[in-house]
């Protein structure tokens, strides 16, 4: 699938972050590193609920957020894994992820990924128009999120495509068409891709390549002419 070009080109992304904060969270800085993003921990005589993560993707400032929201989105998959009802935004989450937009991470594990793929599902919630395109990896992955898509086709009038291995037989879903396949592609593939409406500032889409079991290298964007790409890649494989 033609969307590997772009893990390959968001790879090239240089992101840096500076923390403001107490003592150093030296877990923290080695999960962050690992992912080649460069830390400068300085030190904020202020309680730990104010400590703050300054984030600059090559040398340009591209946002703030609050360190304990960087902590819990890295390091706690628990947290993230919760069923969240729609629409639930998370204004926080979506600093961050604004924040490192169009960054590849290469030790993600599925916690972060469902925070960010709630993210973007409640974002065409409250669009309620577009096409949204859903790889679960295997279906039998969507089994958990099945009633979560029977709620946004329900109260939406989005065309919503899930795709997956074929180990498992969804219910018919109102709105929902289910693209069973063999490819192993998408088997590797955990993506998401809304095309916004048509409206280029609502698109987004995630995409991210499981490495080993539950560990995963990819990427979230915002940027329109990518994200057309990602849904035009995943329409034509079918």
């Amino acid at each position: 699938m033609a969307v590997h070009h772009l893990l390959d080109r968001f790879a090239r992304s240089a992101v840096t972050m500076t923390v403001y904060g107490t003592d150093p969270d030296p877990d923290l800085v080695d999960r962050l590193e690992s992912q080649r993003i460069a830390v400068d921990w300085r030190a904020l005589p202020a309680p730990d609920s104010e400590s703050f993560v300054v984030v600059r993707q090559a040398g340009r400032f591209a946002g703030t957020v609050r360190l304990d929201v960087l902590q819990k989105f890295l390091s706690e998959p628990a947290l993230q894994q919760r069923t969240r009802t729609l629409p639930d935004p998370d204004e926080d989450v979506q600093l961050l992820l604004s924040s490192l937009t169009n960054t590849v991470l290469s030790s993600l594990g599925r916690g972060p990924l469902l925070a960010t793929a709630h993210e973007f599902e409640d974002r065409a919630y409250r669009i309620g128009r577009g096409t949204l395109r859903v790889s679960f990896q295997s279906l039998s992955t969507f089994r958990a999120q099945a009633d979560r898509y029977r709620t946004l086709a329900a109260d939406t009038e989005l065309a919503i495509h899930i795709y997956g291995r074929d180990d498992w037989d969804p219910p018919a879903i109102p709105g929902v068409t289910v693209h069973a396949t063999s490819d192993d592609e998408f088997g590797r593939l955990w993506l998401l891709a809304f095309d916004g409406n048509g409206n280029a500032a609502d698109k987004c889409a995630l995409v991210a390549e499981e490495t080993d079991p539950g560990q995963y290298r990819g990427f979230w964007t915002y940027d329109s002419p990518a994200v057309d790409e990602i849904l035009a890649s995943v329409a034509t494989s079918f």
